[in-house]
């Protein structure tokens, strides 16, 4: 299971990062997003071997095993949210980057790399 939510993490990790190349801020967005529910539910999985359902299962699991990641999801969420309705800037895709790039480094998972644009 570890193998699988490290992967799908990279996956969303490069397509954010096309897209952020291409000036997609809200898809770019919704993609480093993906990445970070994945690395949230790895650690998830390391501590409780549950993997949650959901969004809300996931803050509930994270707020009672762990607080780093809890904080981090909970302060940027609102953003991930508006990638449904809103134009999102360019700094906001980078804010959202440099938050998951934190996480990646936290969960001992490496920083993928865009391998074929």
């Amino acid at each position: 299971m570890e193998e699988i939510l490290k992967e799908r993490a990279g996956n969303f990790f490069v397509i954010g990062t096309i897209a952020q190349k291409k000036d997609m801020n809200a898809e770019s967005i919704s993609n480093y997003f993906k990445s970070l529910f994945a690395i949230c539910d790895l650690v998830l999985y390391r501590k409780t071997k549950v993997i949650p359902k959901d969004h809300t299962e996931r803050f509930v699991l994270l707020k009672k095993n762990d607080h780093f990641l809890y904080e981090i999801l909970d302060r940027l969420f609102s953003t991930y949210r508006e990638t449904y309705t809103k134009e999102l800037s360019s700094a906001r895709v980078d804010h959202v980057k440099k938050k998951l790039e934190e996480v990646l480094k936290y969960a001992n998972v490496e920083i993928p790399k865009e391998s074929n644009p």
